[in-house]
């Protein structure tokens, strides 16, 4: 049955705060009649927590005590000698050095005892990276870790519960309905990124702004020559091998050349490419592009996506085989 749901409108992170510590509080023992079935999937929340940290969950709590902006901190849970750092995040990314601040002021709460502190960055929309959060001590808690909880409790009767459990869900099926989707939107691309990053083992994504109204972005496969780079770069529909030469007069005849030897590579291997009308100028430069990747079955005008990956490969070998001597470049 289609109903109203409150998180489709209370879409702001102090909402999604409010959901979790909702959550949580239904592990407190001084509450005897909550819906037990809560408070389980509260307790597998905080099981998981410990879980992250490789680190095991006290048997019995004794000591219980939930705080919210406890020094900017999101949420700060205390479970007997332990203290759980909970960094919240829907779309937006950490910034500066929080994250080592929250992480210290829980530290200097647990008396320096850096056992009894865990650090969850609890993150329900998609990042391409999570290197900065992981080197500053902190645990991934990602939207399908959080899926693979709540769908476990089919029983739970509560609007509040269902509602979020339902709202989460949306998000991760609207990221994977790029394969039932003719037009892509952000998620969708996103979706698209992230298999990528799974199929290749490397790449990063993101929106690119520009005068010509931005393109979500995938870019890989770095490779340098002298004081240049040269890397690979999907920009929705269009591969393109892209050049960063910063703009230095005494570079900029290497964007013909790599246009050259590109093109000309892509005619032995047998790989479609589109002619460019002119050479960028900038810091980077397009240096050669395909503009219609996407491989899509003719009937369902959906993307066949073993065969597409393929494609892609090929220009990855192409990009990672390339001989660029200096008499190429000369």
């Amino acid at each position: 049955m289609i109903k109203p749901n409150i998180f489709t409108f209370a879409t702001k992170e102090l909402s999604q705060d409010a959901f979790i510590f909702w959550l949580l509080d239904h592990a407190n023992p001084k509450y005897k009649g909550v819906d037990s079935s809560i408070k389980n999937c509260a307790l597998a929340l905080i099981q998981r927590f410990f879980d992250l940290e490789n680190k095991l969950m006290p048997t019995e709590i004794i000591e219980f005590e939930l705080s919210k902006q406890v020094e900017g901190i999101d949420i700060l849970l205390k479970i007997n000698d332990y203290y759980i750092v909970v960094e919240d995040k829907t779309s937006s990314g950490t910034h500066g050095d929080q994250l080592k601040r929250y992480k210290d002021i829980a530290l200097k709460k647990a008396h320096n005892v850096n056992e009894n502190v865990l650090a969850i960055y609890f993150k329900t929309y998609d990042q391409s990276s999570y290197s900065k959060e992981i080197e500053e001590g902190f645990k991934i808690f990602s939207r399908e870790q959080l899926i693979s909880i709540l769908n476990s409790y089919t029983n739970i009767t509560s609007d509040i519960f269902n509602d979020f459990k339902e709202h989460i869900n949306s998000i991760e099926n609207e990221v994977n309905a790029f394969i039932t989707k003719q037009e892509w939107n952000h998620q969708n691309w996103i979706g698209f990124f992230k298999y990528l990053q799974q199929e290749f083992g490397t790449g990063e994504w993101g929106y690119v702004s520009n005068k010509n109204g931005g393109f979500m972005g995938f870019w890989w496969c770095f490779n340098d020559i002298e004081s240049c780079c040269y890397y690979l770069q999907l920009e929705n529909n269009q591969l393109v091998i892209k050049l960063n030469y910063g703009n230095d007069p005494e570079k900029s005849p290497y964007r013909k050349k790599l246009n050259e030897y590109f093109q000309s590579e892509a005619v032995k291997r047998e790989l479609h490419y589109d002619k460019l009308s002119r050479l960028g100028s900038g810091i980077t430069a397009t240096v050669f592009a395909n503009r219609d990747y996407i491989i899509v079955d003719p009937k369902t005008k959906l993307i066949v996506l073993d065969e597409t990956i393929s494609l892609i490969g090929k220009y990855v070998q192409m990009v990672k085989e390339a001989d660029l001597s200096f008499k190429i470049l000369s």
